[in-house]
C-alpha cells in the first residue's frame, strides 16, 4: 500500500493526476481510519467504548458550562482533587480550548453528563498522526527519485504510529492528556506548515504566518509550554520573513511600493497573536488575579496534603529553575533521577528541590531510538552540515529554536512527569524529519553492504521501539490508579515488580 500510494501521489501528467490524487487520499484515509480503531483498543483496554467515563472527565465539560455563563470558575464536584480554591470559589488551571471544543457536542447531547474525554484524546491523537505521516510524504516526496527508499519510508511510517510517547498516552484519556495531546497536535500542524515550504525550497508566504499565528494563540490557550515555543516561533519567522524581502529592495520606490506588502505580512499575524494572548490573560486575570499567572499553586488544595513542601521549593528553586535542567535531562533521558528517588542521600537532595518524580519508569533510548538519532543527525545537519537551501535552513533553524523553548522549560519546571514527554515531540520531530532526508540521500551513495546494513538497523530500531512503546503502554495503565482495577491486575502478570504499585 506505501509503494502504491507514493508511485501514485506523484503523476507523470495533468491527464490521471485527479485519479492519482483520490487513489492517494483513499490510500491514506484507509491508513488513519485503522490507526484510529487500533488507538481506540488501546485506549478503551479493548472495549471500543469511545464515551465512556473517565476520571475528572466532567471537568471541561462543566469549564464550558461556565463559561458560556461569563464565569471562570467551575464545580468542585468537576474538578475533584485538582481544584484550585481561592476567595471560596473553585478554579482549574487547565487551558480553555479543551472546553471550548465541546461547543461542537453541545447540539447533540447533554454536556452535563456526556463522557467526552476519549473522543477528545483519541481525536487529538489520530489527528496528530496523520500531520506526521504527512510531513514524512512530503520530505519523502522532495527527495531525489534515486534517494526515495519505499522500504525505509515504510520503516518510518511505523514507527510513527506504533512507537512513541502519543502511545502510552493512550493508557488513559484523564484531564491531563486533554491538553497534552491536542497542544502536540498544534505542534505538528505548525511543523506541517515549515515543512512544505522550506522541503521545496519556497519562502513562507502571507497566509503562512497567519495560519502559524493561529496555531500559537490556540496552542496558549491549551498548554502554555508549547504555546509560548508558538509565539516565539511566529514572531521570528515574521521578522524574518520580512527581513528576507525587504533586503532584497534596493530603492525607496521600490521600499513604498512593497510597503501594503508588508502590512498584509505583519499585521494579521500580530492581530492574531494579539487577540490569542488577551484571551489567555482574560482567563489568567479572572483566575488568580494576574494576567501572567497561568496557575497560582499557593491556591493549590493538593499542596496541603499530598505536596506539603511545594512552597518551600517553589520558594527556593521556582516553579522553573535552570538548576534543575540537569536533573530533568538526567529524567527524560534515562529516568534516573526516579531511580534513586528513595535512595538517601540521593532521595534528599531530590525532594529539596523536585515536587513530583512520577511513574512508571521509562527511557526514550528505548521507545524512540530511531527517533533520536534522527533528529541528533537532523540537528548537525541544519547547523552545520546544511543540504537545503540558505533561505530554508534559516527558517529550520528558528522553529528548532522555538521549540526548544518548551524543552528548556520541561526539563526547568519543578514536577518531572512521563507525560511531560510529548512536550518534546515538535522538536523531536521537525529534526527528526530533517535527519531521515539526510540519511535517505547518504543511502544513495553509500555501497550495497552499507546500504544493507542500514535498513538493518533501521528496521532493528523500529522493532525495539515499537515493542517497548507497547510495553510502557502496559506498565503505565498499571502504575496509573485511574485505570479500572480490573483492567491493571488483568496487565500484572506482564510486570510483576510493579506489584508494590497496589500496596501504596
Amino acid at each position: 500500500m506505501l509503494k502504491f500510494s507514493l508511485n501514485n501521489c506523484r503523476p507523470a501528467g495533468r491527464s490521471n493526476f485527479s485519479g492519482a490524487t483520490i487513489a492517494c487520499s483513499l490510500s491514506f484515509f484507509f491508513l488513519i481510519s485503522v490507526v484510529a480503531v487500533y488507538y481506540l483498543f488501546l485506549l478503551s483496554s479493548g472495549d471500543f467504548q469511545i464515551f465512556a467515563p473517565e476520571n475528572l472527565d466532567q471537568a471541561f465539560n462543566n469549564m464550558l458550562l461556565h463559561l458560556l455563563h461569563g464565569e471562570f470558575t467551575v464545580d468542585r464536584g468537576a474538578i475533584g482533587y485538582e481544584a484550585f480554591t481561592r476567595d471560596g470559589k473553585t478554579y482549574a488551571y487547565f487551558g480553555i480550548f479543551p472546553a471550548v471544543l465541546r461547543l461542537l457536542a453541545i447540539p447533540v447531547t447533554n454536556l452535563a453528563q456526556a463522557h467526552l474525554a476519549r473522543l477528545s484524546c483519541l481525536t487529538a491523537t489520530v489527528i496528530f498522526i496523520a500531520l506526521q505521516l504527512r510531513m514524512l510524504l512530503i520530505v519523502h516526496s522532495s527527495l531525489p527519485a534515486a534517494s526515495r527508499r519505499p522500504e525505509f519510508l515504510a520503516v518510518m511510517m511505523t514507527a510513527t504510529v506504533l512507537s512513541g510517547p502519543q502511545l502510552y498516552l493512550l493508557g488513559v484519556a484523564w484531564i491531563y492528556h486533554e491538553p497534552i495531546l491536542w497542544s502536540a497536535a498544534m505542534g505538528a500542524a505548525f511543523n506541517l506548515i515549515i515543512v512544505r515550504r522550506t522541503f521545496i525550497g519556497k519562502s513562507l508566504r502571507s497566509q503562512d504566518l497567519i495560519l502559524l499565528a493561529l496555531l500559537a494563540g490556540l496552542a496558549i490557550n491549551t498548554r502554555p509550554s508549547i504555546g509560548v515555543a508558538l509565539y516565539l516561533g511566529t514572531m521570528l519567522l515574521v521578522l524574518w520573513t520580512v527581513w528576507y524581502r525587504y533586503t532584497r529592495i534596493y530603492t525607496a520606490q521600490q521600499l513604498l511600493s512593497k510597503g501594503g506588502w508588508l502590512l498584509s505580512t505583519i499585521l494579521p499575524s500580530i492581530a492574531i497573536l494579539s487577540l490569542g494572548a488577551v484571551v489567555v490573560g482574560i482567563v489568567n486575570f479572572e483566575r488568580w488575579g494576574n494576567a501572567f499567572t497561568f496557575a497560582d499553586f499557593r491556591y493549590w488544595d493538593m499542596r496541603v496534603n499530598v505536596f506539603p513542601n511545594l512552597i518551600e521549593i517553589i520558594h527556593n528553586y521556582g516553579e522553573f529553575g535552570l538548576g534543575r535542567i540537569w536533573i530533568g535531562a538526567l529524567y527524560y533521558s534515562t529516568d534516573i533521577p526516579y531511580l534513586l528517588k528513595v535512595i538517601p542521600p540521593f532521595a534528599e537532595f531530590l525532594r529539596a528541590r523536585v515536587v513530583e518524580l512520577d511513574s512508571p519508569p521509562s527511557t526514550p533510548v528505548l521507545t524512540n531510538p530511531l527517533t533520536i538519532i534522527l533528529a541528533g543527525i537532523g540537528l548537525y545537519r541544519v547547523w552545520w552540515k546544511p543540504e537545503l537551501s540558505t533561505q530554508s535552513v534559516a527558517v529550520l533553524r528558528l522553529s528548532l529554536l522555538a521549540h526548544a523553548s518548551t524543552v528548556v522549560l520541561i526539563l526547568a519546571a519543578m514536577a518531572f512527569s512521563l507525560r511531560y514527554r510529548f512536550d518534546f515531540a515538535p522538536f523531536m520531530s521537525l529534526a527528526a524529519l530533517v535527519g531521515y532526508g539526510s540519511v535517505s540521500r547518504a543511502m544513495t551513495e553509500a555501497c550495497q553492504a552499507w546500504q544493507k546494513r542500514m535498513r538493518m538497523a533501521a528496521i532493528g530500531l523500529c522493532f525495539l521501539g515499537v515493542l517497548f512503546s507497547h510495553y510502557e503502554l502496559l506498565l503505565y495503565k498499571i502504575y496509573c490508579w485511574v485505570v479500572p482495577i480490573n483492567v491493571r491486575l488483568s496487565l500484572l502478570p506482564f510486570a510483576p515488580f510493579a506489584r508494590y504499585v497496589f500496596h501504596r
